[in-house]
Parts: C-alpha cells; sequence; structure tokens
C-alpha cells in the first residue's frame, strides 16, 4: 500500500472528564469490539492505535479519503461506543469530549513517524516500561512478533505488512 497525501489521518480522542474509562480492560475490550465492527462495515484502514486510560490514538485512513469523511466515520465511532459502552454499565451520560483532534499525515514517512510516537505513548505516561508491554496498542504488529488486539493494515517495509484490503470510508 503506498500511503499518499490525505489517505491517512492521526485521529485523538478524549474521554469526557478526562475520565480513566479505559482503566476497566472490559471497556477497552468493548472499543476494539466497536472499532472492529465498524471498520468491517465501512471499509476504512486502521494503520495503527494506542487506547490510554482516558483516551484513543488512532491512524486511519482509505485512498480518496478527506476529511469531512474522517470526521463522519469518527462520530459514528464514538456514538456506537458511547451508546454500547452505557448499555452494558448501566451508566447514562457523556463518554467523549465533543472536541476531538484529526490531522492529516503525508505520506508513509509520516505514517511511520506518528505511529511510532503513539506506541510510545504509555511508556511517557508511566503505563508501561516499554512500548510492547501495553496491551491495548498495535505495537507488536508492527514489530512484527506478538498478538494485538485488532490488525493492522501497515505501510510496505514494515515488518508485520500484511496486503491491506482495497477499501474506503463512507
Amino acid at each position: 500500500m503506498q500511503v499518499r497525501p490525505s489517505q491517512a489521518y492521526l485521529v485523538t480522542l478524549w474521554t469526557y472528564g478526562i475520565e480513566p474509562l479505559f482503566a476497566d480492560h472490559s471497556r477497552a475490550a468493548l472499543f476494539f469490539h466497536v472499532l472492529g465492527g465498524l471498520r468491517q462495515r465501512l471499509g476504512f484502514r486502521l494503520h495503527a492505535y494506542v487506547v490510554l486510560p482516558d483516551r484513543v490514538r488512532l491512524i486511519l485512513g482509505a485512498p480518496g479519503a478527506d476529511m469531512r469523511s474522517v470526521r463522519l466515520t469518527v462520530q459514528r465511532l464514538k456514538s456506537r461506543f458511547a451508546r454500547e459502552v452505557n448499555a452494558r454499565s448501566g451508566r447514562l451520560g457523556l463518554v467523549w469530549q465533543d472536541a476531538d483532534q484529526t490531522l492529516p499525515l503525508v505520506g508513509a514517512d509520516d505514517v511511520k513517524r506518528r505511529a511510532d510516537f503513539l506506541h510510545q505513548n504509555p511508556v511517557m505516561a508511566g503505563l508501561a516500561r516499554k512500548p510492547g508491554d501495553w496491551r491495548w496498542s498495535s505495537y507488536r504488529a508492527w514489530a512484527g512478533h506478538g498478538r494485538t488486539p485488532l490488525s493492522v493494515d501497515l505501510p510496505a517495509g514494515e515488518p508485520g505488512r500484511r496486503p491491506a484490503p482495497s477499501c474506503r470510508i463512507t
């Protein structure tokens, strides 16, 4: 896969009130379930991810994706997860901050650099000694060893490289 400008985006989502919602591992697992289902239905690529107690960072995209389509996909993800987590835990109320951050990435090198950064997030936050120790990350897929919560679409040349399906964001 060639990653061209506007094909990949770094998305950061914060929990409402910066609550450590994902400190509960069942909620992190539920997030991956929702993300995987939405990915299957909409066909976007998931290049990298990390789920921290109070935020999620994703690198996602698709050929021809624009900022508007990515933001719509993110809104669907936030909405679907909020409904699921509230229904399963009997809670009411907001799950996500209204604001999220979506940055366009330019080329495969930018995707790799941002993935390296997000894989370091658990270490920088004092949650893990090294990136491979953090369960809720795509680091092991990028390093070419170990299982991850959700498969990723790696840029060409990465150790765990698998062919990426043809997909788009709607």
